[in-house]
C-alpha cells in the first residue's frame, strides 16, 4: 500500500491505522509511524490474514507533533477498504 497524506520532510512520518470490522463494529488492531520518502509517500506490505472473509481498513494521518515535526496540523487520511478472499 502506498499513501501519503502529507509532504516530505526529514525526520517526518506518517501513522498508518489498521482495523478489522467484526459483529458490526470496527476495531484497531495496530497503528505504527513509517517514515515517508523523499517522494512524501510511505510503502507499506500489510501481509495476508491467512484466512478469508477479513473485512479490513487502513488510513494514514500526520500527528502533530509525534509524526517528527510541528510543521503541519494533525491530518487524517481518508479510509480505504479491503475484503480478503480466496
Amino acid at each position: 500500500m502506498s499513501q501519503g497524506p502529507s509532504t516530505y520532510d526529514k525526520g517526518r512520518k506518517e501513522r498508518l491505522d489498521l482495523q478489522v470490522y467484526s459483529g458490526g463494529k470496527w476495531y484497531t488492531t495496530d497503528s505504527e509511524y513509517f517514515s515517508l520518502g523523499t517522494n512524501g509517500k510511505s510503502v507499506v506490505n500489510l501481509g495476508h490474514p491467512g484466512t478469508s472473509g477479513i473485512r479490513a481498513r487502513v488510513r494514514t494521518s500526520y500527528i502533530d507533533p509525534s509524526s517528527g515535526d510541528n510543521v503541519n496540523t494533525t491530518t487524517y487520511g481518508t479510509w480505504n477498504y479491503f475484503y480478503f478472499s480466496n
